[in-house]
């Protein structure tokens, strides 16, 4: 059974009842959402918030996202980009859609928005502050250990996790999207080296735990896969 059996999911694929299932129904935890949008549809974290009595961050830089992000969810909520440096980047953002960082935006949804453009259409782009996770997350005083991040920023997270600070935080489980690009593998790789087994995938998102803390046996891990053909599957509700 995936899920904890009390709990209605709002993640696209379930990403909220595998992190209940994964830590037995936790109550009190701590979560960083990087890529919230708007805070509920597919969200990985309100379960935990609202009925669970978690705390923690929401990060969205897109503007019309965030907007409906502050009204719909009672954590911190922050408006800026998560990457692996300080400063300001390009960032493509159109209303209500999924937007990334111009330099690294998925290729997928690139052509997506280029198309609903149309010709001589201007990619929507805008200056944002960037920040990176180890700076938020000593800023916001998080605790050394993060029961769950969910880290989906549209093509940037291989960049995000290169400039994690290690040495000083533990994810207990870690959702990241892949999209089935290059970079997975190479996500996958950074992770092991720093200690992470992957245990599953749940669409284009593949499922990560700290190897200290979760010795799972093979059969658990197994029972963790989904199928997913891309980012509009996960964009429907569960």
């Amino acid at each position: 059974m995936i899920g904890h059996p009390s709990a209605r999911s709002h993640s696209y694929q379930g990403q909220d009842l595998f992190v209940l299932e994964i830590l037995d129904g936790m109550r009190g935890g701590f979560f960083v959402d990087s890529g919230a949008s708007n805070g509920v549809n597919g969200s990985n974290t309100k379960l935990l918030e609202e009925e669970f009595g978690w705390t923690g961050l929401c990060i969205e830089p897109n503007a019309d996202l965030f907007a409906q992000l502050v009204r719909n969810r009672n954590c911190v909520c922050l408006d800026y980009c998560i990457y692996d440096r300080e400063g300001s980047v390009e960032f493509v953002e159109v209303a209500n859609v999924y937007g990334g960082i111009l330099e690294q935006y998925d290729p997928e949804h690139l052509r997506l928005v280029t198309s609903m453009l149309g010709a001589g259409g201007q990619l929507p782009t805008r200056l944002k502050p960037a920040r990176t996770i180890g700076s938020v997350l000593r800023e916001h005083a998080a605790p050394a250990v993060v029961d769950y991040w969910s880290l989906d920023t549209e093509g940037s997270e291989l960049s995000i996790l290169r400039s994690f600070p290690f040495d000083e935080y533990v994810v207990r489980v870690l959702t990241v999207e892949h999209n089935y690009s290059p970079a997975r593998e190479r996500l996958r790789g950074l992770l092991e080296r720093r200690g992470y087994v992957r245990v599953g995938s749940l669409g284009i998102d593949d499922c990560y735990l700290w190897r200290s803390g979760f010795p799972l046996p093979a059969w658990r891990s197994r029972a963790w896969t989904r199928a997913g053909t891309g980012g509009g599957d996960r964009r429907r509700a569960s």
